[in-house]
Order: structure tokens, then C-alpha cells, then sequence
């Protein structure tokens, strides 16, 4: 189901009268339905360009909505990637599983892989040394070699979900 977020203003006053009112105007909206002129062409599965339906109100309610365990990984990944001058992250699900922890969220593997495979489009098709760099309590990076299937996340998924 696709919604159109509007933020309407409310009325200035109670129409007692209003649902005898619409019930009169039925047939006459029906007719009009039947017999507009559309103004727009289709541009899309859902009529509208999906541009044209990226308004405010929409984008609060997805920002609201957004996963925060996805969120915690990837403010993460863009503070290694900022700090290192680098375009991605190398990672497994499990070198998340501490950090998310410490963020007070709760979190297993599979949510983790998950949000890489699902929300991200990742694939895990390596599997050989990479680095992962874990953040000190005083903001330092320490390089930490791992072994395991791992994944790359790209700046522009960060970026995506973090702007």
C-alpha cells in the first residue's frame, strides 16, 4: 500500500451539517471522477513520478520509521570511512554485534546480515584477511585483523541513510 503524505490545514470551524453535506455531493463527485480530464501523464507503477511524492511530511516519516540498529552501523561506518579518508568499510555482521550493543540497541546476527543482504543489496562473496578498524573510548582507530566472508559498504549507502 503507497500513501500521499499531505499535511493539511485544519478547519476553522464545525460544520454540524457535514456528513448530510458530502452525502449530496457523491453522485456529483462520482461524475466528475468518471468524466475529468487527467492532468498528468503515468510515470510510473503508481501514476506519479516518485519525486513528485518526496514531500516533508514523508520524509519525517520515513526518518522516524528507519531501523536504529541500521542507523548505529551505518553512523559507524561513516565515521571510519571520514577518519580514514576512505570510500568504503570492510566488515562481518559480528564485528557490529559489540558496537550496537554498546549503543544500548539490542541486536543479533541475523538482523545484522539482514540489514546487509535486505536493506543494503550487500553480498558477502569474499572470503580472505581483511581490516576492521574499531573506535577507541578516545576516538582513536585501532586496526583489527579478521579473517571471514565479509562485506563492503560503499560511502553511498551511508550516505543515503544518514543524510
Amino acid at each position: 500500500m503507497r500513501f500521499w503524505v499531505r499535511k493539511i490545514a485544519p478547519a476553522d470551524r464545525d460544520d454540524i451539517d457535514l456528513r448530510r453535506k458530502m452525502e449530496r455531493e457523491i453522485p456529483h463527485f462520482l461524475h466528475l471522477l468518471i468524466h475529468r480530464t487527467l492532468s498528468t501523464q503515468q510515470q510510473s507503477r503508481m501514476w506519479f513520478a516518485p519525486s513528485l511524492l518526496e514531500m516533508p511530511a514523508l520524509l519525517k516519516i520515513k526518518k522516524y520509521n528507519t531501523n536504529k540498529v541500521e542507523v548505529e552501523i551505518a553512523s559507524y561506518c561513516a565515521d571510519i570511512m571520514e577518519r580514514n579518508g576512505e570510500e568504503r568499510v570492510l566488515c562481518c555482521p559480528k564485528d557490529f554485534l559489540d558496537i550496537v550493543r554498546e549503543a544500548g540497541l539490542r541486536s543479533d546476527l541475523t538482523q545484522i546480515r539482514s540489514i546487509f543482504k535486505d536493506s543494503w543489496g550487500l553480498r558477502s562473496d569474499k572470503n580472505s584477511d581483511y581490516i576492521f578498524y574499531h573506535i577507541g573510548t578516545d576516538g582513536e582507530l585501532f586496526p583489527m585483523k579478521r579473517r571471514g566472508r565479509y562485506y563492503e559498504v560503499p560511502r553511498r549507502i551511508v550516505e543515503r541513510l544518514l543524510s
